[in-house]
């Protein structure tokens, strides 16, 4: 039988969401019994996120079969799914609620689903970047900022150590980028 048509390569799929949801929940909720003044509760909920979270990395080794998936995988599944989010599932919803007379939650769709476009643009941008070799070297000079200390410098390429804090080229972004 082929893998990814078992019903065993559903499972782990299902229960990678699964897991990846209960660690985005556990911190949350980690958060907020934090607010509450709850600090044994949150460090809880914390550990509990870690593990899942842990978990969800041990599940999406066995989807592929023994490694993660590349950067360059994950940027453009998740451009994908951002895209795909935005431009169906929430415009779905604002029309379910608009027609159902919450205008209000219809409005928050519909600006979840802009700020997914964004995601989008900016995962293919990476993406785009990572294929064709232009994440720390440009085709044209340009200034890039150490995103550790703030040393600035010009040129097609981020130096591969900064010459103020140390750290290495991935730590530099081109200087009018988003500042993620």
């Amino acid at each position: 039988m082929e893998f990814r048509e078992s019903r065993t390569y559903r499972n782990l799929l299902r229960v990678y969401e699964e897991e990846l949801m209960f660690s985005s929940r556990f911190a949350l909720y980690g958060e907020i019994a934090q607010t509450d003044g709850y600090i044994t509760i949150s460090r809880l909920y914390n550990t509990l996120s870690g593990q899942d979270l842990e978990h969800a990395r041990i599940w999406l080794r066995a989807i592929y079969e023994g490694t993660l998936p590349s950067t360059a995988t994950n940027l453009i599944e998740s451009a994908n799914a951002e895209y795909a989010i935005a431009g169906n599932q929430y415009q779905e919803y604002v029309q379910i609620a608009r027609e159902e007379g919450f205008d209000h939650i219809a409005a928050l769709f519909a600006g979840v689903a802009n700020i997914d476009y964004n995601h989008a643009t900016l995962l293919q941008q990476q993406y785009d970047n990572v294929v064709s070799g232009q994440v720390f070297c440009k085709p044209e000079e340009i200034v890039w900022v150490c995103m550790q200390c703030g040393n600035i410098m010009s040129g097609l390429c981020a130096p591969e150590i900064c010459p103020v804090c140390g750290f290495p080229q991935g730590y530099y972004r081109p200087l009018n980028s988003c500042p993620y």
